[in-house]
């Protein structure tokens, strides 16, 4: 509970800062999210102001690199799966685990780094709350399409 004041400060803050990013990207319901993801995860993994002020460049820039390493695989591959030859299947399952292996690569970078600023407890505590936080964001998605 006394975290609380700090996640409401954090929360409000990427909050107001994403005003200015929602008019250049014309998405704010993108910013809200990742504002309310900063301070769920803030707050499940117990981050100290200083861990938090270290932490979260960190994993900006491990989620921009992954973002890029996914994009560029999935940019190539834009027809129609039914229409692929035997071959181009093969190539293309090739393509999607050599991509996981740098998404791997990439992880385990940035873990290593992550300990530097945060414990290991801590690094778990971040895989299981990001889980949590997609799963409570499909429900409220769910719950947003039942109520159209």
């Amino acid at each position: 509970m006394k975290r609380l004041p700090f996640i409401l400060l954090l929360f409000c803050a990427f909050t107001f800062g994403s005003t200015a990013a929602m008019a250049q990207s014309g998405r704010p319901q993108d910013k809200n999210v990742e504002a309310a993801k900063v301070a769920f995860l803030t707050d499940k993994m117990e981050l100290t102001a200083e861990q938090s002020q270290k932490f979260w460049p960190l994993y900006n820039e491990y989620e921009t690199k992954r973002r890029e390493l996914v994009r560029s695989y999935r940019s190539g591959y834009r027809e129609d799966v039914d229409q692929l030859s035997d071959q181009e299947a093969k190539a293309r399952l090739d393509g999607m685990f050599s991509t996981r292996e740098r998404e791997l690569e990439l992880e385990k970078e940035y873990v290593a780094r992550y300990q530097r600023v945060i414990s290991s407890n801590q690094i778990i505590k971040l895989y299981r709350s990001e889980r949590e936080f997609t799963k409570l964001l499909l429900k409220k998605l769910e719950a947003n399409n039942k109520a159209q």
